[in-house]
Parts: C-alpha cells; structure tokens; sequence
C-alpha cells in the first residue's frame, strides 16, 4: 500500500465557490503549490476558477514598485499564483474604508483605492492581518479544478476562518489550515516535506 492510499482514503469532496479555502495535499510537489492555500475569488458561469495563493511571502514590499513610497517597505507582497507575475491584487479586512471594494467571504474583500490604502498606511494603519498584496495569480479552465479535486490534489475549506486568512505565511499557515480542516486530515500533518527521506 502507498502513501497516498493512507493519506486520502475516505476523505471527503466538495465543489469549491467564491470564498472557499484550497489546501493542498502534502505530497504535492511545486515550486507554487507545495503546502499552498488558496483563496478561490470567482465562480464564472462557464465553470472556470480563479484565486489566490495565500501563504507564499516574497522578498518584495511595494517599495520595489513605488521606490518614492519609504512607507512601502512595511508592506510585503505575497505570490498569487503563477499566471500573469505582472499583475497585481489586494486582499483586506477594512471594507469601504479603502474605497470601492468587492466582499468575497464576511470579512474579507478584494480590491481597493491605491491613494486610500497609501494613507491608510501613511497614517500608521496595520498591515499584519488586515491587508495583502499578491503578484500573478492562479487559474483553472472549465472542469480542470474539479477534476484536481477529484483526484485528491486539494481538499476545499467551504467556510474558512475569515479573521486568520490574511495573518501567517509559510509551511505554519498551511498547518494551521489543514488543522482547521478535520480530524480526517491529521495525517496530512505527519507528511515530511521529502517523504523519501523518511
């Protein structure tokens, strides 16, 4: 018997909408999804996914893109995903309060006004838990993301802990995640990053 036999026997499925939070499994093996989360941001008519990855910090603060903003380096920007590394999305807490945003699940929004997130944090506002820059993206075609679900690559969060979402990065965040998940994903925790050399 092998390992993904153990790990993934009688766990449960379920189709992802705006909002819902993908894990992925601990065997996956990718410079972008390897202990990833993903936030899932759409559900277009013709089936397709869009989201964001949420845990994967990069060595970047908007002060590489706006070097005449000094404020900029308390601020730093996250890996999305690896589509289109040239655009750039926000996630936040603060709702109205950054100008015209969309609520993808309570709690959290996308999208903002640049002039109000630069005053907010001009004027000393919290960044850790309350707002997130990405760079690129992650997308799947029509039936593609339900077919990865299918075989295991995610298990889907349908109601993620909005309040935590935006705090914590790394392989901690993914732990943290999977916990939230069920005692049906327990194992997952005990998966070393190399299972060969185990």
């Amino acid at each position: 018997m092998d390992l993904k036999d153990i790990l993934f026997t009688g766990l449960p499925t379920a189709t992802p909408h705006m909002g819902s939070l993908l894990i992925s499994e601990p065997l996956m093996d990718d410079k972008y999804f390897s202990r990833s989360a993903i936030l899932v941001l759409d559900e277009p008519e013709e089936g397709g996914h869009f989201g964001l990855i949420l845990n994967k910090p990069t060595e970047m603060t908007l002060n590489d893109l706006m070097p005449d903003w000094e404020e900029g380096k308390k601020v730093p920007i996250f890996c999305g995903g690896p589509v289109d590394l040239q655009r750039m999305f926000l996630l936040h807490t603060l709702g109205d309060e950054l100008g015209s945003s969309a609520e993808v699940l309570p709690g959290i929004y996308v999208g903002a006004d640049l002039d109000k997130i630069i005053d907010y944090i001009d004027n000393g506002g919290e960044v850790d838990g309350k707002l997130r820059f990405f760079l690129g993206y992650c997308g799947w075609s029509p039936g593609q993301l339900a077919g990865e679900i299918n075989g295991k690559t995610w298990a889907v969060n349908a109601l993620p802990q909005s309040p935590n979402l935006l705090k914590g990065c790394g392989i901690d965040y993914w732990n943290r995640e999977v916990k939230d998940l069920g005692e049906e994903y327990r194992g997952w925790l005990v998966v070393p990053l190399d299972p060969s050399l185990n």
